[in-house]
């Protein structure tokens, strides 16, 4: 019997998502601490690659299980990768870590003594407070090592919220809208061109960064 061209496509869809999820089990996902030996995080990146131009056609007629594993399984690994990506910037002690907005992140540089940290929106998003003038918040001895920030309590920075417009911080205040803050940082280059435009906007703001700390410098991205 001649399976339906419906039929058929949902089966195909089905053995896609099928085979993402076989891929994440030899890379690790699913498997026992004895089949992890060997295998790095760039093998669970070249799985996510291989399926990177056939995906959105996968999960549109996709099988509610297979999907909703997927979705599970990809979320445990943004749970354990996101406290990890935040380890990676170096902190100016005592300042606290900011926190980035989500949907954003923060673009931050330490120059003799001083953290400053330039908060950025996602395409789609604003700032909710007016900060044109603006361009970067700051923590070092002249602040009494506490972050300035126009919220009340914490180390927030900044909140983004959804909005079609972009009115309310700096021109530079938001990443491109072919990009994100976690795609702008997933490659050196993009993440040294938003560190360099800061870098400079902050000599044309009149601060002195020759004793700037290039170890320290660093995006974080909100979640």
């Amino acid at each position: 019997m001649l399976l339906s061209s419906c039929l058929l496509r949902r089966m195909l869809v089905f053995i896609g998502l099928a085979g993402l999820l076989k891929d994440f089990m030899a890379t690790g996902t699913f498997a026992r601490n004895s089949d992890c030996k060997g295998a790095t995080v760039a093998d669970v990146t070249e799985t996510l690659e291989k399926y990177s131009e056939c995906f959105h056609k996968m999960i549109i007629d996709g099988e509610t299980t297979s999907i909703n594993l997927l979705a599970w399984r990809l979320q445990e690994m943004l749970d354990r990768l996101r406290p990890v990506q935040d380890k990676f910037c170096k902190q100016l002690p005592p300042c606290p870590l900011p926190l980035a907005p989500s949907n954003g992140g923060l673009v931050c540089v330490t120059i003799d003594g001083l953290q400053y940290c330039k908060p950025m929106c996602n395409k789609g998003y604003d700032f909710q407070f007016l900060r044109r003038t603006r361009l970067y918040e700051v923590c070092g001895n002249t602040t009494g090592f506490a972050w300035t920030t126009q919220l009340v309590g914490g180390d927030a920075l900044a909140v983004c919220n959804p909005s079609e417009v972009e009115i309310s911080g700096a021109q530079s205040a938001y990443f491109p809208a072919n990009s994100t803050c976690q795609h702008t940082i997933a490659f050196a280059e993009t993440e040294k061109e938003q560190t360099s435009l800061f870098l400079q906007e902050l000599r044309e703001q009149g601060i002195d960064v020759s004793r700037h700390d290039r170890k320290a410098d660093c995006v974080m991205c909100g979640y």
